[in-house]
């Protein structure tokens, strides 16, 4: 019995090394990265311009991809909402997708008109 708990002590402490071992090779992949850009920066060279091109061209693409996915999701949104409200979700949808956050605006400006309707109760069980 004492055999197995001891057994069982060795096993999480490697576990436990291994998680930690993992943890510092991401750290030290973090910290070589840093020092190649911090390289970069000090000493331009052809190698060191790329790197930096690389890194705008990467934000720059993360910035489009985040406004197209904000983008999608108001418009999604628009949609449930004007379902809620029984207005033409399918025609705010494009208008949402076409026009951006002007037909945002809009549909914030109109909805108000429109208050959310309640679904209608469901019937009474038939009894029989």
């Amino acid at each position: 019995m004492k055999a197995k708990l001891v057994g069982r002590a060795r096993l999480l402490k490697l576990a436990k090394l291994a998680v930690q071992a993992k943890g510092l090779l991401s750290l030290a992949a973090l910290a070589a990265a840093s020092a190649f850009a911090a390289r970069a920066l000090a000493e331009p060279s052809d190698l060191g311009y790329a790197f930096l091109a690389l890194l705008a061209f990467g934000g720059i693409i993360l910035f489009i991809i985040g406004l197209i996915a904000v983008w999608i999701l108001l418009a999604v949104w628009v949609y449930r909402d004007a379902k809620k409200r029984g207005m033409e979700a399918t025609l705010w949808l494009l208008v949402v997708l076409l026009t951006g956050f002007i037909g945002l605006i809009v549909y914030l400006i109109v909805r108000r008109e429109h208050p959310i309707q309640q679904p209608p109760p469901p019937p009474p069980p038939a009894t029989g």
